[in-house]
């Protein structure tokens, strides 16, 4: 057994975990940073890349019930549920309804407008103190409208979030072909968000993290967290490997797998997971530097240096079934719709995990019983 003391031991070693690593060693912490994969493999691998400020409306609405029956009936739709796991769902699912009722709509819209207000500039600062400001491009993102039939709803949108603050520039199709003239598909408008943006590569992004972290002196090990104990004012973790880990604090953003440690310490958190799938075309550099979303296939395209990747569809699936190959199917005919004339017999596919509450706000607490023990581990998503 290995006795290893640390002030902070960080539990999660993605992209939130290595932030708070990173912040937490500048500001004189002795950290220990400890995950079950390597640094910043797990969902923080196969994002869109996207910087979504823009997204200040929780996916648990009014809209989305009235939607939910529409997207689970299409069969290239946004959302699915694997039949096996309906019945482990279900008591996210009740607790999804009653979080979309409108007064705790307003109280999410609330919270996350605070939260984004602040967050391009928080980003910005992050990564220039990670010497990695090269990989962040805040140019905004095109929304791409196919149907004349969506206007009326995307307008009422974008004046929506205009209330809290939100800006977006519509534009015409012969605006559109001149950001993006790759773009085969017929449209009949888009939008511009002004103040979002991407990343190059949200893997490069942990990789500089984890540079910045380990030059700050702190530690970085893998492995399995199997027992978190609280005696004597100090928290012990045991992991698969039989080492122990000692600190006076935890931080817990293990992403998907938080809940069962969380469980441990006493808080039941109703936490299920999305997963989130893409495909990757390596070495393909689109004619367009930005992002370019679909509003009715509720897909993003992402210009990055590992290639342009799409990513797109939310899967209730749990954390054990494989991935459904379909997926990967539809975001690919997707992808030949929008882009016809690039050639997708290389993408590379890939599925994550990503942690999701049935509000679909973010777990961002202390522990209210006084000890030291600190959240981080829910994010949030859209399915269009």
């Amino acid at each position: 057994m290995a006795d290893q003391p640390a002030d902070v031991l960080v539990i999660g070693a993605g992209v939130i975990g290595l932030a708070c690593a990173f912040r937490l060693a500048q500001a004189g912490y002795k950290v220990q940073l400890i995950d079950r994969d390597p640094p910043g493999m797990g969902a923080s691998f196969g994002n869109a890349g996207h910087i979504a400020t823009e997204q200040i409306f929780p996916l648990a609405s009014p809209q989305t019930l009235c939607n939910a029956l529409r997207l689970l009936l299409e069969e290239d739709g946004a959302l699915r549920i694997r039949a096996s796991y309906l019945w482990a769902v279900l008591p996210w699912l009740t607790r999804f309804v009653w979080a979309s009722r409108p007064s705790a709509f307003a109280r999410g819209v609330a919270a996350l407008s605070a939260l984004q207000a602040t967050a391009a500039d928080d980003l910005a600062s992050l990564l220039k103190d990670a010497s990695a400001s090269h990989l962040l491009h805040m140019n905004g993102h095109l929304v791409l409208i196919e149907r004349a039939e969506s206007l009326a709803a995307a307008r009422t949108q974008i004046q929506d979030l205009a209330q809290h603050g939100v800006s977006a520039d519509w534009l015409t199709p012969q605006q559109v072909l001149a950001i993006a003239p790759d773009i085969a598909a017929p449209i009949q408008g888009a939008y511009l968000y002004r103040g979002t943006g991407h990343v190059d590569d949200p893997s490069a992004v942990c990789r500089a993290l984890l540079a910045a972290i380990t030059s700050a002196g702190s530690s970085v090990a893998r492995g399995a967290i199997q027992q978190i104990e609280h005696c004597n004012a100090q928290f012990m973790a045991s992991t698969d490997d039989g080492r122990q880990w000692h600190a006076k604090r935890v931080l817990l953003c293990a992403g998907a797998w938080s809940a069962s440690l969380a469980k441990q310490m006493g808080y039941d958190i109703p936490l299920d997971t999305e997963r989130g799938y893409h495909i990757t075309l390596p070495g393909t550099t689109p004619r367009f530097r930005i992002p370019v979303a679909s509003y009715e296939r509720s897909v993003i395209m992402t210009p990055m240096s590992c290639g342009l990747r799409m990513t797109g569809t939310v899967e209730f699936g749990g954390l054990a079934l494989p991935p459904d190959t379909r997926r990967f199917d539809i975001l690919g005919g997707h992808m030949r719709a929008l882009l016809p004339n690039l050639p997708t017999d290389t993408a590379t596919t890939w599925m994550g995990f990503r942690p999701s509450l049935p509000d679909h706000l973010p777990v961002i607490s202390r522990a209210p019983d006084g000890r030291e023990l600190y959240f981080a581990c829910s994010g949030t998503s859209t399915w269009g």
